[in-house]
């Protein structure tokens, strides 16, 4: 028998009472004050010298001496029985059988994984993580995972467009700020050569240095220096706020740098904008992942799948499979099975999602889906696609309502189209709603030599010119040296004096010296 030699309480002891130990470490049994090392090194504990209580993992037997059967983590100690299984295999009839599937980590039955080695997903842990999720991890059941940055998508396996800033997206839809040069709502489209940055590919919101115009083809005249993007006045003449990225002649922003609003572009728009806000109202038009409302300013719900959420505050999809909702707040019926069920409307997964009109028998992926699309239509149409209509796979909208256009019909006609009409793909007019505009979006004024100040879409005056103007656009002034007549006006429509000229001076115009 091994003594254990000290004075006071030993480091075999747990507990002792004036040197005698009460009790002792694992491996170790109390005796006359002492603490004595079982006899067998497969003991856990022992009562005496030569009988183990219980056995070290993976051994049994009254000496520990056996080893249990393949796949056992820890057996019965008196009859060698498996009563947990190692990694791999799962416990039946006191036995433990290796898993089906080579990707198991842990199984309940043959065929049915309960957990998955990392990066893979599925009853039979056959499919692969989306390679944008976090850790390689995803739901077992759904595939659905959060995403690493510069990834977005339920199973993170679409990458944010490198047009994004940062190269990161809203990881509910891929949305995201644009990089200088590029737009649209995943940053997929080029501006215009011509242009420095845009919001569509009609025209320019900022002109490179020297230039101005909707496509930025017309040249500034100030000498070499900077001029307004779209009247093209000297920036000389006034000084434009510094967060400004265009400004009228009298100083006040016509359209701010991303991140700010106001007519002179002093206010920030709120931490939660994705992109930037109204110029008018600072409401952004559109959030950062994990915020909604009218200024971004609210948080998501905190069943949304990686905490994501439309603009409204519904959720792009829950989290875990069991809820449903706009919030996913509410619980499946434990009748379903695996309590798993439609996201919408609660009812269980044994059926196609009621916004199908048809779907795949076995995967129960929508083949053709009402007022919604997705692969299983969890995503609404845009309110503002014609009849809610869109293409089931992408959710681009077939058409527009009046006063809406591009692709997701998420952009507002200019307002002084007629009945806020104009085209689904470049947000042009279809007519003014003024005869005293003209233009591709009815932004320009007639001019005042116009009578009426009336013109066509092309600014070219309908009804004539006032008094002493002529040219397609009144641009020009009848000449000084034409002969005063009882006429409103001393010369006609090419610029010739009716009355002839003054004395010593010929010509249509009166500028030739006899």
């Amino acid at each position: 028998m091994l003594k254990v030699q000290g004075t006071a309480c030993d480091t075999t002891c747990t507990s002792c009472n004036k040197g005698t130990c009460l009790s002792c470490i694992d491996g170790y049994f109390p005796s006359s004050k002492y603490c004595y090392k079982c006899t067998y090194n497969g003991c856990q504990t022992c009562t005496d010298e030569y009988y183990c209580d219980t056995c070290t993992g993976g051994l049994w037997g009254p000496t520990c001496n056996n080893a249990c059967k393949i796949g056992c983590k820890l057996c019965n100690k008196i009859n060698g029985s498996c009563t947990l299984c190692i990694e791999g295999y799962y416990l039946f009839e006191e036995i433990c059988n290796l898993c089906s599937y080579s990707k198991c980590r842990t199984c309940s039955s043959r065929n049915t994984c309960d957990t998955c080695d990392s990066g893979y997903w599925n009853t039979t842990c056959g499919t692969t993580c989306g390679q944008g999720c976090k850790g390689s991890v995803c739901d077992i059941v759904h595939g659905t995972c959060a995403c690493t940055s510069g990834y977005y998508g339920s199973h993170c396996n679409y990458k944010c467009s490198e047009n994004c800033v940062a190269n990161t997206c809203s990881a509910g839809d891929g949305s995201c700020e644009c990089v200088e040069g590029h737009y649209g709502y995943r940053c997929e489209h080029t501006c215009l050569a011509t242009c420095k940055d845009c919001t569509d590919g009609t025209q320019c919101t900022v002109c490179p240095v020297g230039k101005y115009g909707a496509s930025c083809t017309n040249n500034c005249s100030c000498n070499g220096g900077p001029c307004n993007n779209l009247t093209g006045w000297c920036n000389e003449q006034y000084t434009c706020p510094s967060q400004c990225s265009s400004c009228s002649n009298v100083g006040l922003c016509t359209a701010c740098q991303t991140g700010y609003y106001g007519y002179q572009c002093n206010n920030s728009c709120t931490s939660g904008c994705n992109g930037g806000c109204e110029f008018n109202t600072g409401m952004c038009f559109a959030c950062q992942n994990g915020q909604y409302g009218t200024f971004c300013n609210q948080q998501c719900p905190a069943a949304c799948i990686n905490h994501s959420c439309f603009q409204n505050g519904t959720c792009y999809d829950c989290a875990y499979s069991n809820m449903y909702g706009e919030h996913c707040d509410l619980q499946c019926n434990d009748l379903c099975v695996d309590s798993q069920c439609e996201r919408w409307t609660g009812a269980c997964n044994l059926q196609c999602s009621n916004r199908c009109q048809t779907c795949d028998s076995i995967t129960g992926k929508c083949s053709k889906c009402m007022q919604s699309y997705g692969d299983y239509c969890e995503y609404n149409c845009s309110s503002e696609c014609g009849n809610m209509e869109c293409n089931h796979t992408s959710g681009e909208c077939f058409a527009c309502n009046d006063g809406h256009f591009g692709p997701f019909c998420n952009s507002s006609c200019n307002i002084a189209c007629s009945s806020t009409r104009c085209d689904m793909n470049s947000g042009v007019c279809n007519s003014c709603s003024s005869p005293t505009t003209y233009g591709d979006f009815c932004n320009l004024t007639c001019s005042d030599t116009c009578i009426h100040s009336q013109c066509n879409r092309n600014g070219e005056c309908i009804q004539g010119c006032i008094a002493n103007h002529y040219g397609s656009t009144c641009q020009f002034k009848c000449s000084e040296k034409c002969k005063a007549t009882a006429s409103e006006s001393m010369c006609d429509a090419q610029g010739r004096c009716f009355g002839g000229c003054m004395q010593g001076l010929s010509g249509e115009d009166c500028n030739t010296s006899k």
